[in-house]
């Protein structure tokens, strides 16, 4: 049975991928999704700054600078991206470039 792609299930793979490599976490699936990326993680604001434009250029988005900062948790952090994602995902038009 084919499960199709949802553009939650490609954001998780992505955003885990960057936070994995900033946080040097060899395995991103072991990141814990609910845990604050800055307090319990150790995301710092310099390292916050590079998570935000490796999300954009990699993904070619453009997140709002307010959704980012309340975005403080890989859970959070999938849903935005999905959410900026989908058009693109479901076959739809580029994603719009917001906030910015």
């Amino acid at each position: 049975m084919h499960i199709p792609e949802t553009p939650a299930w490609r954001a998780e793979a992505h955003v885990r991928a960057i936070v994995a490599r900033l946080v040097r976490a060899e395995h991103p699936e072991a990141l814990p999704a609910h845990a604050d990326l800055f307090t319990t993680m150790g995301v710092s604001l310099p390292a916050a700054l590079v998570l935000l434009v490796s999300l954009e250029d990699e993904l070619g988005i453009s997140i709002p600078d307010g959704a980012f900062i309340e975005a403080r948790t890989v859970n959070a952090l999938v849903a935005l991206v999905a959410a900026l994602m989908a058009p693109r995902w479901r076959g739809g038009p580029r994603a719009t470039r917001l906030g910015r």
